[in-house]
């Protein structure tokens, strides 16, 4: 093997480094700009562009809204998946954060229900579809093209990386909106001030696309380019025809990581501040402490995947999870701020474990040819699953009669489900990508 081929395949380390940061930043951003939407909705955007004479229809409808963007999140990976898979990850990843920034900042210009009237909620609506589409394409890009460039020996670490972007994007976007509402008051932070944080996320997003900018596309896209035949098939033509089972078990292995932390955040939050009447900003600060935590964590199950492989990792965070489920709702029954919170704050921990070695899996079960397109839509068809469990949860615990312990049966069903999903698929795996 010559020396040439030997830098080829493995990139030097300030090259490394420059597409570990446009593949962790870009994410960062995206789930920032993610974040700050759900927050608004909750928040904000029942007053501002969701006008009615009840509170509750503003509410529904603005929450409506941000569900929209998880619809089309599958979309988003199709479409830039296939740009990715043909043309290369690099310019799929530009045109994601580029979509991004102006969504995200074109809703901080945005004018209100009582100046451009039913026109607001129309466009928001729009916008919200636009920011779903870049998302959908977003983490299956920045996924595939860091796991193809890394070293096998470092492959588990920085194949982690586009998942810690999802804590870190949370963790700025929560800080931003409690530092503005906590210095503005509120009648001022409902009218303008929560405009601050989706204007601030254009110059965040010229960083990440100058970032993007000087990166290559990996040894292996490469070679898969200079052989494709001018007839192949589309990337999801290809995949189903031939990668069905493979796509549903990426659904299945990241079913933990992603709806178990809608589970422990999302619907605790409610549970919590509805039903147990706990001051809704203790449990915030919980959201706060886990996405913080998560942040050491991530690092620590990267390091070990590259000891471990992502594979057996995934499955140690699932058997975990399965051990520590009833003891996170046996905390939640006790009902108190500080228990509730201490179950959210484990829960989002535990979770973590698989949704670290998430990327690793996938992207080593499918081929380089189709790979952006099918872990795209295999994690966006998890997101999509995850994003009605809450709304699951809570039936379940109506229909108990309010059992800690069935509800916490239904993260024990994910755990198990994304533990047989990850075993099932170590035999498609690929030593090399």
């Amino acid at each position: 093997m010559t020396t040439k081929t030997l830098h080829e395949r493995k990139p030097k380390p300030h090259s490394m480094r420059r597409v570990a940061a446009a593949a962790f930043v870009g994410t960062t951003l995206e789930w920032y700009d993610y974040y700050l939407f759900g927050t608004a909705a909750a928040l904000v955007f029942g007053h501002t562009f969701f006008v009615a004479d009840d509170p509750i229809t503003g509410t529904l409808a603005a929450f409506a809204t941000f569900a929209v963007g998880f619809v089309v999140r599958p979309l988003g990976a199709v479409l830039f998946g296939h740009i990715g898979d043909r043309w290369g990850r690099k310019r799929s990843l530009i045109m994601t954060v580029i979509l991004m920034g102006v969504v995200t900042g074109t809703i901080g210009v945005l004018p209100d229900y009582t100046q451009i009237g039913v026109w607001a909620p129309i466009i928001l609506v729009v916008l919200r579809l636009f920011q779903g589409l870049a998302m959908g394409g977003e983490w299956s890009g920045a996924s595939a093209l860091i796991t193809e460039h890394a070293d096998s020996t470092r492959r588990g670490f920085y194949a982690m990386l586009p998942q810690m972007g999802n804590p870190l994007g949370i963790l700025l976007g929560v800080l931003l909106f409690t530092g503005i509402s906590s210095v503005v008051p509120e009648d001022e932070f409902i009218a303008w001030a929560w405009r601050i944080p989706f204007l601030l996320a254009v110059p965040f997003a010229l960083i990440a696309l100058w970032i993007r900018s000087s990166i290559d596309e990996s040894t292996s896209f490469k070679k898969t380019q200079a052989i494709r035949a001018r007839n192949a098939p589309a990337p999801i033509v290809q995949i189903l025809r031939s990668y069905k089972l493979p796509v549903l078990l990426g659904l299945g292995a990241g079913l933990l990581g992603t709806a178990g932390y809608y589970f422990a955040d999302t619907f605790m939050l409610n549970y919590g501040s509805q039903t147990l009447g706990i001051d809704y900003t203790s449990l915030l600060n919980a959201s706060l402490i886990t996405a913080a935590l998560n942040i050491p964590l991530f690092l620590l199950w990267g390091v070990l995947a590259n000891r471990l492989g992502g594979f057996k990792v995934a499955i140690i965070g699932s058997i975990i999870s399965l051990v520590l489920a009833y003891p996170m709702f046996a905390l939640v029954g006790i009902g108190t701020a500080f228990s509730v919170g201490s179950a959210m704050v484990l829960g989002g921990s535990m979770v973590s474990i698989a949704y670290a070695a998430y990327g690793q899996i996938v992207n080593e079960i499918f081929p380089t040819e189709v790979r952006q397109s099918a872990i795209g839509v295999a994690y966006g068809l998890t997101g999509a699953v995850a994003g009605f469990i809450p709304f699951i949860a809570t039936l379940v615990m109506n229909a108990s009669d309010g059992s800690v312990w069935w509800t916490g049966s239904l993260l024990v069903l994910l755990a198990a489900l994304s533990l047989v999903s990850v075993i099932a698929a170590r035999r498609f795996r690929r030593a090399e990508l």
